[in-house]
């Protein structure tokens, strides 16, 4: 069986409702910490408008043919270093199905060749073993653990940190 296809669209304030589809999923949001109060599409508007400008985001939605799937970016690019953080999500529904893992890859296509970055960075909670699961496969590895990094609940996690170099010479 081949892996899905997926095709990463920049970031558009038009995709505002299939965003609002996920963004107040409980489910989805319970691993990001800063995310876990209800949000209304005026707060989504803005946040969209303010990655849509950002010089150091580059903000995609997923897209399975014209079924929308979820989100994913390299945030926080530092140019000078060429180094940037993944972000993925997946709608709930759109689990398991392996779009996940292709999104992943196509960012990861993205980052390397057409934004020229050389280092790709995120951090995993400790206890999401899936998501590590998935994102060694991609190639990355782990680079160390950020104890009680969030605090989510009232509950602190730990963190996991996983890199990925662009292939090719070491820049050391």
């Amino acid at each position: 069986m081949s892996a899905p296809r997926v095709e990463l669209r920049p970031l558009a304030l038009s995709h505002l409702p299939h965003v609002m589809t996920w963004v107040n999923d409980r489910e989805v949001m319970q691993y990001f910490a800063n995310r876990q109060e209800p949000i209304t599409e005026e707060e989504e508007a803005r946040y969209l408008e303010h990655l849509i400008a950002s010089k150091n985001d580059r903000t995609y939605s997923i897209f399975d043919g014209e079924r929308y799937v979820g989100q994913c970016s390299v945030n926080q690019i530092y140019w000078p270093a060429q180094n940037g953080r993944v972000f993925l999500v997946v709608r709930a529904s759109e689990q398991g199905k392996g779009l996940g893992p292709a999104a992943l890859d196509a960012l990861i296509a993205t980052s390397f060749e057409e934004l020229g970055l050389h280092k790709l960075w995120l951090i995993v909670r400790k206890d999401n073993r899936a998501a590590q699961a998935m994102y060694l496969r991609a190639g990355f590895d782990f680079e160390g653990v950020l104890r009680d990094e969030y605090c989510v609940g009232g509950r602190f996690y730990d963190m996991v940190r996983m890199s990925r170099l662009a292939p090719g010479p070491s820049r050391d």
